[in-house]
């Protein structure tokens, strides 16, 4: 059960955590005290909103662990400039160095990952990421595998013959599916889950939060396909028939890094109301 805790000495009965519940479950009590009742607790999305807004910092959460919360004023806030520069900088990256990402990089990667917005709060994404490069490349082979498969069933099919340049490429030594990456990191939900868009918003933080460490990315739809498509590779990934695969990125420092920036980019379409 979830329980909103409140420090009757330090809360000025403002009624900021009432007015920001997304679920309106916080009520004033006898006391005039705000509280959440036990009927209502398993309404509680978790989203802590009625912790983060409140001006006198009197109110916490039963599940909530008091020494990770930071203030506001003691973060560093990026400017706008600096912030839109990080997002319009962002390159997919086809060209990577032999030279694997710390784990300490991954773990800082996926402490900004798991703020990423999701429905209601279900923060329902769960990653698969191959942390050793001999693993990406057995990801490679099976990719070339469903290829084979697919050219078999229908040699003349479109896919199939791109399957057929894929595999010559390969044996030519040229990685075109996984671009040499020496990581992928791959996206799942539950089936049941009915906003699978968490996903992409995650992959998309994911994405962000590697440019800003300097490591580069490029969202992996060859391998996107084949997981959703051949079975050999879900089991290999430890991917269950009963997962939705959302996207994968595949990652590693670059080889080069532009030195130029803004290429050509069509005006936004917006349609005005």
């Amino acid at each position: 059960m979830n329980e909103l805790r409140v420090d009757r000495e330090k809360c000025t009965k403002c009624g900021t955590c009432l007015r920001i519940c997304p679920a309106g479950i916080i009520k004033f009590g006898d006391d005039g005290f705000p509280e959440m009742s036990e009927k209502h607790s398993g309404r509680c999305i978790q989203c802590a909103q009625c912790v983060l807004f409140c001006s006198a910092y009197a109110d916490t959460l039963s599940f909530m662990d008091q020494g990770k919360i930071v203030r506001s004023e003691d973060i560093v806030m990026p400017t706008a400039e600096q912030a839109e520069n990080l997002l319009k900088t962002r390159r997919s990256i086809r060209k990577f160095k032999d030279e694997r990402i710390p784990r300490e990089l991954f773990a800082r990667i996926f402490e900004t990952v798991r703020q990423a917005p999701t429905a209601v709060n279900y923060q329902p994404v769960r990653w698969v990421v191959s942390d050793d490069p001999e693993k990406t490349k057995e990801i490679t082979n099976l990719i070339l595998c469903w290829f084979r498969e697919e050219i078999f069933k229908n040699p003349t099919d479109p896919g199939a013959l791109l399957g057929a340049a894929m595999i010559a490429k390969a044996k030519a030594g040229e990685d075109a599916l996984l671009r040499g990456a020496p990581h992928v990191a791959v996206a799942v939900v539950p089936k049941e889950h009915r906003w699978p868009e968490d996903g992409a918003i995650a992959l998309t933080y994911l994405e962000l939060a590697a440019h800003g460490l300097g490591i580069g990315c490029c969202w992996g739809g060859y391998l996107t396909i084949a997981i959703r498509s051949f079975a050999p590779l879900r089991e290999y990934l430890g991917i269950g028939d009963d997962e939705h695969i959302c996207g994968a990125q595949m990652m590693g420092w670059p080889q080069l890094r532009p030195l130029r920036q803004y290429p050509p980019r069509r005006e936004a379409n917006i349609h005005w109301l």
